[in-house]
């Protein structure tokens, strides 16, 4: 319980990964491989212990792919949602790495 716990941020920022990879398939031609693309670097991102390239790496993946597709309000809100997720794992990681 305790390492769900830990790692809470980054298990939804996967989840958030996937919801983009699963919105990629229902696109059409360069919204469809930017959001794949993307997709693929959040879980990257969400896999690799967060650092302060993190926030840029997802910003660079979820962004393109909500700018695309900007018409359905799904994808801009999922990219407010992963950079948030982001931000606030990296918040947790520094809060860990605090002696007591």
């Amino acid at each position: 319980m305790h390492t769900i716990l830990r790692y809470r941020w980054n298990l939804m920022l996967a989840a958030l990964g996937a919801l983009q990879l699963w919105l990629a398939a229902t696109a059409v031609d360069p919204a469809r491989i930017l959001g794949i693309l993307g997709g693929l670097l959040v879980l990257v991102a969400a896999a690799l212990r967060p650092s302060r390239w993190s926030l840029a790496l997802v910003a660079a993946s979820a962004l393109p792919f909500a700018a695309l597709s900007w018409w359905s309000l799904t994808t801009p809100l999922l990219a407010l949602l992963t950079l948030g997720f982001t931000a606030a794992a990296l918040r947790a990681a520094r809060t860990d790495r605090r002696p007591a």
